[in-house]
């Protein structure tokens, strides 16, 4: 039930935030035009960019909802992995747009009406700046929404940057400030995501997450006296927030099976927040897959 309301939750403030962005893209898109802005352009392609991100974050959350079947037994989760590893893709073309075109402007400078250029930014900040305290509230609950907030965050970073060129524009009439400010946003986008890509990448090759010890797991493992040994021990996660193990588990004869079963089931939940075990307890002598290790 509180799992279902965090769901909820996570839909209603990407909601909230999809609103928003669309609403400013607009305004920030038709100001770039107006003003020639590279930064402004630049951060309306962002949050365009942005805009598909929310999206793709809103439809994994309620994709993730629907109940496990015959074909799908784990159910829809991984689709919130598939969305936040799109989205840091996105992100990483985005940059890749920003050089492009802040070289071309280093090379053939052009004025930009940095007064107005100013004024759009400000509202940029405002409303960026809205959408991440909106998403900041629960981008812990899925790596699916910490990526729309780190899209957010980058375009609130994007804001501060044309905020800044505006000025430097409007003091001092050098507009190569623009392409420059511009790549120092693309830099900052690049960075952001690289943690997004690597997380979901991990997840969806189903890798050890990364607050995991493996060998600890094993050690702890060991040392519950009924225990002779343990070995093809696997843990990974659907999601952030559900992980998995599976392990084959050397028991004595005479060992209370169920008890131990149950002290392990506990024991890993507990220390290592792992709440999907299979264990399979055997003997010495048990024989052993070809796969296994």
């Amino acid at each position: 039930m509180h799992g279902h309301q965090n769901l909820l939750k996570g839909i209603r403030y990407l909601g909230i935030a999809l609103g928003i962005t669309i609403s400013f893209f607009i305004i920030e898109l038709v100001g770039s035009f107006l003003t020639n802005s590279l930064a402004l352009l630049t951060d309306a392609w962002h949050m365009l960019n942005h805009i598909l991100a929310l999206v793709f974050a809103v439809v994994a959350v309620w994709l993730a909802q629907r109940p496990t079947s015959i074909r799908r037994t784990y159910g829809y989760h991984r689709s919130e992995i598939l969305a936040a590893f799109l989205n840091g893709i996105l992100l990483w073309a985005v940059a890749a747009y920003i050089f492009y075109e802040a070289f071309q402007r280093l090379q053939q400078p052009v004025m930009v009406e940095s007064l107005n250029m100013l004024g759009i930014a400000v509202l940029g900040l405002a409303a960026n700046g809205l959408s991440a305290v909106v998403l900041s509230k629960s981008k812990d609950q899925s790596l699916n929404i910490k990526g729309a907030f780190l899209h957010v965050a980058a375009d609130t970073l994007g804001s501060i940057g044309a905020i800044f060129a505006g000025l430097i524009m409007f003091l001092t009439g050098w507009y190569q400030v623009d392409p420059i400010v511009s790549m120092m946003i693309g830099v900052l986008i690049f960075y952001s995501s690289g943690s997004l890509v690597r997380d979901s990448v991990n997840v969806l090759l189903e890798g050890v997450p990364s607050h995991i010890d493996l060998g600890i797991v094993e050690q702890r493992i060991l040392q519950l006296k009924e225990v002779d040994g343990v070995h093809d021990l696997h843990v990974w996660c659907i999601t952030p927030k559900k992980t998995c193990m599976s392990c084959h588990v050397v028991v004595g004869k005479g060992t209370n099976r169920k008890k131990l079963i149950s002290r392990l089931i506990e024991m890993l939940k507990e220390e290592f927040g792992i709440d999907h075990t299979t264990i399979q307890l055997e003997n010495e002598d048990y024989p052993k897959a070809a796969g296994e290790h």
